[in-house]
Order: structure tokens, then C-alpha cells, then sequence
């Protein structure tokens, strides 16, 4: 009889494994031929397409072919990016319907190097440490699109940071129309010509055209921008923006208070003006003030220290945004890490209008004050000549304003003989208003430089500069987008290798051979101490886990024993 029970438990064991078995062949080969759902747990769904991404792959009406060229065994961390570059891309293919052809091409012969070079890609220097040598090799990593006669080509990839809007940013080039944008000129305020040139660069999925105050604004602008007026606006001019707005449009005030002198004989400065624009905020319960806010959560700067050289110290015209939860979940501060608003003048904010609503946006710290006078010293200096006054923080930075705003202004007017400027009581549908203390982040100044090859690296300044005109255009998919970053783990470069890296590169650059023979000693104790590292993770991995199992089995397996023994028939 026990015989026959433990042939019986056999056959049962046998069938439920030969069950589980088919069952796991089965998922494969559903997976392997079909689409399936990927489940993504990272914090900020790093490795999964955004759901804008997603639409607009899944809208192509035509066949988008995609060629990234990825020469093979390039040094870290550039030998990651590919891996990267192809899960991304079958993202995009995977969404798309099959519209979304990829390819990729090691370009190892003189043909496929010619194919790259005109496509655009261009080949890119890498130093690179092998076998205790400092060597150049040269390589690619960059992609192009093809749509119907269209082309557009990201020469090169730095690095994963940013990628998917690159790539989201492409398409939309490719497959939609431009919106127009504008932006109000004159009023000694920059202009697309000298100070936002790198503005205009940037914003490629909008038509950037330069308006006329005094003449009636086109309704079909997404947004409407005034960017650091320093000479007053006439009561016509800001009658025709109230005017746009009441109209259903989105308008965006950035400075307007004050006016900053960068290359001034005595170093930066700043002073007071009046640009009549709170003639138009105030109606709305926002107005600015020729004020400069400095805070002991800031930025640093360069100061000429002893005997000539450049020290870095804390720079308080540059505060840090002090972004609470609910305020890094509006569009246009959406996760965006530590950004900063240089020379920037606090907000007075009121009460909202009825049917509106003012949301502040960005606030500097409880260690912030003011500067204020005919002339605000913005020199750098050091920490302890900076004094702080009465007039204590947290400041108001940033506000945004939406919903059925009022007319500025009750009554039509003439002047000079001109019509009579209507505008509708209230706005004809909910707008959206942005109001910030400075412009200083969107123009070149403060603009990231853009590089010979490859697009500008997405930084918080920039994202911010984006997310703000992208919200007042009513474009959300592109911040959620620019909003996600990719870092690789910490455990795949550790800081002491990079760091002797570095320093050996350098040492091989001034020709200091023996400061390169100490620096790759640091590397090569540094990577046996990480080679330690790995071979202690690895063996904990091949042997611990299957430990782990076997003792688990052992377990079973005495209590199944000692089921037996006490087993009576």
C-alpha cells in the first residue's frame, strides 16, 4: 500500500510539472510573438514611453523610418547609451502600429561611415583608458528620422538624459504644424535678433514671430509673450494685449520692473524701471516691484580671490526655488530638481478675480530679503559683505493665473484720432496668464550654450523656460515628457574610477606624464576594489539564492517526512 501511495504521489508530481512546464513554454512564446504590457516600477516610469509619446507614435498616418548609428565597444558610459537608444526605440516601434521602422548600423566600413555622414551623423572623438593607456578612438552614436521628404537628424547622443523628448520633439517636427508664438517687440526689451537667439533655437515646434503692440494682436498666436520691457508701454499697446487676452488668449509677463546691466563698468547691476505693465497686472491681483531679492539658498558664482584666481562662493541674486509638493505637479514647475531664477523681483499678490484663480508658482526661502535703490549692486562677493535687511522672505516669484478673467479696462478710448479699442468685459473662455519677477532665464545670457554637434543639454533653467511657454500654448505632453530623466545605477561606475579617470585625462591633456602614471595607480586600485565588489555580488547571487532554495527544499522535505512517519492508515 505505501508502494502504491508514493507511485501515486510520482505520477502526481510528474503531471503537475510536465503542466507547469507547458504553461511557461506557453507564456514565452505568447510574449516572444505577441505584444504584451510592460510593467514599469521606477519612480518616474524611466523606462517606459510617456503617454504623449505614446499618442503621437500610435497617430503617424505613414511610415517613419528610423537609422541609428552606434559603433560597437565605444568606451563608458557611452558603451551604455546604446542599450538605451534600442530599448527606447522599440517603445516607440512597439506603440506605432508597425509605422515606426528602426535599424541599426555599426558603422565598421568605409560605406556604412559614408551612409552616417550623410544622414548628418558625424563621428565623435572619445578618450578612452585600455590597458593603463590614455587613447582617442573615434566613434558614432546618433540617429535619423525619415518621414515621407522630411529628414531630421540628432548628430549626436551625449547621453540618455532627455532622449525621449529629443526623439518626441523630432517627430512632432516631422508629422505636425508649428504653432505660432508671440512675442512683444520693441520697449528696450530683447529681441529674437539680440537675446533670445538661443530662445528661438530651442523652441522648434513653435513659429517664433516678433508683434506689434500698438496694432491688434492675430487670436490665432497659442501665447503671447512680454519679455523685459525697460521703456513704458503705451495705454493703447497694453489695451491691445488685454484686448488678445479677453479674446481667449494665453499671455506671459516675464520682468517688466526691473533692468539688469551684466557688463557694467563697476560689474553687474541693477536698476528700477517702469514699464506700465502693472497697469494691466493689477486688474488681475498680481503686480511686480523694483525690488531684487537675494537668498542664503542660492546659486554660486566666480569671484576673483587672492592672488588673481576664481573662487566659487554663494551668489544670493540667484535664489534656489523653494517648490513644495503640490507646486511640482503644476505644468510649469513639473519635477523639475533645484531650478533657479536669476535677478529676479518678488510679486505683490492680492485676491484672485471672481472666476479665476492665482496659483503661486515659486517662492524663495525664509533666509531671503531685498535689495532695492537707484542702483542694486549685483556684484559677487564674498559671504559675509553681503547684508541682509528688514524686508525678510519668503518672497512670491512666480504666479500663474487662470480662468474668466475681467477686461482691464471698462471703457473703449480713442487716441490720436485712432478707433476706439474694444475688448469683450471678460474673457470669451477660461485664459491663462504667467507672470514671472525676471526674464533673465530665457534669454542667452542664461541660456545653456548650444554645443558644435548635438542638441542643447536639457538643464532645470531650460526645462523651466519650455514648460512655461509649453503651458501657456497648452501643450502638457511635452513636460511630462521633458520632465523624465534616465541616470544609470551607481554600481555600474563608481565616483573613485571616474574621478581617477578624470584626473589621468587631464594629467595626458597638460602633457604631466607622471601626474597620468599616479592617476591610473588610483584606477587600477580603484577597480580592483570594484572588481571585489562585483565578485562578492556575484557570488552571493550564484550561491546564496540557490542556498536559500535548497534549504527551503530541506525544510519541505522533513516536514513531509515527518508527516509520513505519523501517518496511519
Amino acid at each position: 500500500m505505501s508502494s502504491q501511495l508514493q507511485k501515486r504521489a510520482a505520477s502526481e508530481s510528474l503531471l503537475f510539472l510536465t503542466f507547469a512546464g507547458g504553461i511557461l513554454i506557453l507564456l514565452n512564446v505568447l510574449v516572444a510573438y505577441f505584444p504584451s504590457p510592460r510593467v514599469d516600477l521606477t519612480q518616474n516610469e524611466l523606462f517606459s514611453l510617456a503617454e504623449g509619446s505614446e499618442r503621437l507614435a500610435a497617430s503617424l498616418d505613414d511610415r517613419l523610418e528610423v537609422t541609428a548609428y552606434f559603433t560597437e565597444n565605444l568606451p563608458p558610459p557611452f558603451n551604455a547609451t546604446e542599450r538605451h537608444v534600442r530599448d527606447l526605440l522599440s517603445e516607440y516601434a512597439a506603440a506605432s502600429n508597425g509605422q515606426i521602422i528602426v535599424r541599426f548600423v555599426n558603422p565598421d566600413d568605409d560605406a556604412k561611415q559614408q551612409a552616417a555622414r550623410a544622414d548628418g551623423v558625424q563621428p565623435v572623438a572619445h578618450q578612452k583608458i585600455e590597458e593603463d593607456q590614455v587613447a582617442v578612438v573615434e566613434g558614432y552614436r546618433g540617429m535619423v528620422l525619415h518621414y515621407l521628404d522630411e529628414t531630421r537628424t540628432i548628430p549626436v547622443i551625449q547621453d540618455t538624459t532627455g532622449l525621449e523628448y529629443i526623439i518626441t520633439s523630432s517627430i512632432k517636427e516631422l508629422v505636425g504644424e508649428r504653432k505660432p508664438i508671440g512675442i512683444v517687440s520693441g520697449h528696450g526689451g530683447p529681441s529674437l535678433e539680440q537675446g533670445l537667439a538661443s530662445l528661438s533655437s530651442v523652441l522648434k515646434l513653435y513659429d517664433i514671430r516678433e508683434v506689434d503692440a500698438s496694432q491688434e494682436i492675430d487670436t490665432g498666436l497659442a501665447a503671447l509673450l512680454v519679455i523685459g520691457p525697460q521703456e513704458p508701454f503705451r495705454t493703447d499697446e497694453l489695451r491691445r494685449i488685454d484686448q488678445y487676452v479677453m479674446r481667449g488668449g494665453s499671455l506671459g509677463v516675464f520682468g517688466g520692473a526691473l533692468a539688469v546691466d551684466l557688463a557694467g563698468e563697476t560689474g553687474p547691476s541693477g536698476r528700477p524701471v517702469d514699464s506700465r505693465i502693472d497697469g494691466l497686472l493689477s486688474a488681475w491681483g498680481v503686480r511686480l516691484t523694483s525690488k531684487v531679492v537675494a537668498d542664503a539658498q542660492c546659486s554660486r558664482a566666480p569671484m576673483r580671490g587672492p592672488m588673481g584666481m576664481q573662487v566659487l562662493v554663494p551668489y544670493p541674486p540667484i535664489p534656489v526655488l523653494q517648490l513644495s509638493e503640490e507646486q511640482l505637479e503644476h505644468p510649469v514647475m513639473f519635477r523639475l530638481a533645484s531650478p533657479m531664477l536669476p535677478f529676479v523681483a518678488p510679486l505683490e499678490v492680492g485676491d484672485a478675480p471672481d472666476g479665476a484663480k492665482i496659483t503661486v508658482l515659486a517662492s524663495s526661502s525664509q533666509d531671503s530679503w531685498t535689495m532695492s535703490g537707484p542702483t542694486i549692486s549685483l556684484e559677487p562677493r564674498n559671504p559675509r559683505d553681503w547684508k541682509m535687511t528688514s524686508d525678510a522672505g519668503p518672497f512670491t516669484l512666480m504666479v500663474a493665473i487662470e480662468g474668466k478673467l475681467p477686461s482691464a479696462y471698462v471703457a473703449p478710448i480713442n487716441e490720436d484720432g485712432a478707433n476706439a479699442i474694444q475688448a469683450p468685459p471678460s474673457a470669451e473662455r477660461d485664459v491663462r496668464v504667467l507672470v514671472s519677477g525676471t526674464s533673465t532665464f530665457l534669454e542667452d545670457s542664461f541660456m545653456p550654450p548650444r554645443p558644435q554637434q548635438g542638441d542643447v543639454q536639457m538643464n532645470a533653467a531650460l526645462a523651466l523656460a519650455l514648460n512655461a511657454i509649453d503651458w501657456l500654448a497648452a501643450d502638457s505632453d511635452l513636460i511630462a515628457i521633458r520632465a523624465k530623466t534616465i541616470e544609470e545605477p551607481a554600481l555600474d561606475i563608481p565616483d573613485s574610477v571616474l574621478a581617477a579617470e578624470d584626473t589621468a585625462l587631464a594629467a595626458a591633456e597638460e602633457g604631466d606624464e607622471a601626474g597620468v602614471e599616479s592617476a591610473l595607480a588610483e584606477r587600477r586600485a580603484a577597480i580592483e576594489s570594484w572588481d571585489a565588489k562585483k565578485r562578492a555580488y556575484r557570488w552571493v547571487n550564484t550561491l546564496g539564492i540557490p542556498f536559500l532554495v535548497a534549504l527551503f527544499g530541506i525544510f519541505r522535505w522533513r516536514q513531509r517526512s515527518n508527516k509520513k512517519k505519523t501517518l496511519t492508515l
